[in-house]
């Protein structure tokens, strides 16, 4: 790690690695989250800077700045300088960047810290989940796994998040994400008995389909408007309807029965599922969904035997 006779680091120092009293010129990822007026009349912007390696808070208090910050309406690539300190407001001694300067990526600039990887095997992964696409017996079912899963969609399925920043965000989180729930559901399926596996398999590989047109694998992952109005549950149903339309092989019994797993794989409707689960399939596709994502929250760059607080569970783990 290289580090200037006056401590500021410049390039690609991880955000993982920053220590309190850093003098920091490197290029971050920024999402802003709130512009205001502080209480001497002057004015603020905060939110969060991150790259691959994790994320902490940001404040600025100059002027300029703030106003350059007001137009930003994604996450955005940028340069910033600063002083890393406590956060006072966080009462945890957690950090936070004070932002003092902030200029454009310059073409040609290295970014690709700033694009989150997760720990898997990509190539892996995408084997074993056409392996899994053609583990279907049901021959409309499988057709309909196919024919969603086909052209543009499944390129970007390839590389799209499973989330903003919850679980499996990173580049390939969607594909890594239903290849797990696929194998947990068949699982449970095959030690449960007495339940339709073509169903939960179906199910599971395509429970999460619609983050594709909700989830953007652009710079910092953001919501797009279709998927802020509609949310993944409601456009995968739409994504799987359409298909279906097309082929005469999809059974409309087991249609009404896969778009169940679809609508109501959040488990209840107070977590967002349109209805709550009330069939087998639904429930195991549910949990297995569920077991996947709270594991995902174990995938962490902290020390073994150490404790850490997890936004999405709201308690601190130990990993």
């Amino acid at each position: 790690m290289k580090k200037n006779t006056d401590d500021t680091r410049e390039g690609k120092d991880m955000i993982n690695e920053f220590k309190t009293g850093l003098k920091i010129d490197q290029i971050v990822l920024l999402r802003l989250q709130k512009v205001g007026n502080s209480s001497n009349g002057g004015v603020f912007a905060r939110g969060l800077i991150e790259d691959n390696s994790g994320c902490i808070p940001f404040i600025c208090f100059e002027a300029g700045i703030v106003e350059k910050l007001r137009a930003f309406d994604a996450p955005k690539a940028v340069r910033v300088a600063g002083n890393v300190d406590i956060n006072k407001f966080a009462g945890d001694m957690s950090l936070q960047l004070i932002i003092q300067k902030l200029s454009e990526v310059k073409a040609g600039e290295d970014i690709s810290h700033l694009l989150p990887q997760g720990n898997f095997d990509k190539a892996e992964y995408e084997e074993r989940f056409k392996q899994q696409i053609s583990s279907i017996n049901d021959k409309g079912l499988r057709a309909l796994v196919e024919e969603v899963f086909s052209g543009n969609v499944y390129q970007q399925f390839l590389i799209n998040p499973a989330g903003m920043r919850l679980h499996h965000a990173y580049v390939g989180g969607l594909l890594h994400h239903s290849v797990c729930v696929a194998d947990l559901a068949c699982a449970l399926a095959d030690k449960i008995g007495g339940m339709d596996k073509d169903l939960v398999l179906a199910g599971a590989l395509l429970h999460d389909v619609g983050k594709l047109k909700e989830i953007s694998p652009d710079m910092g992952f953001p919501y797009t408007t279709g998927g802020r109005l509609l949310g993944h549950i409601t456009i995968t149903v739409m994504m799987v309807s359409d298909a279906a339309a097309k082929l005469e092989s999809v059974d409309d019994k087991k249609l009404q029965q896969l778009l169940h797993i679809i609508l109501s794989h959040h488990g209840e409707q107070e977590k967002g599922s349109p209805v709550a689960c009330a069939t087998k399939e639904g429930f195991v596709v549910h949990y297995a969904d569920e077991i996947d994502a709270i594991m995902n929250q174990f995938d962490s760059d902290a020390g073994e035997g150490t404790w850490e607080f997890n936004k999405m569970l709201q308690r601190y783990l130990y990993l």
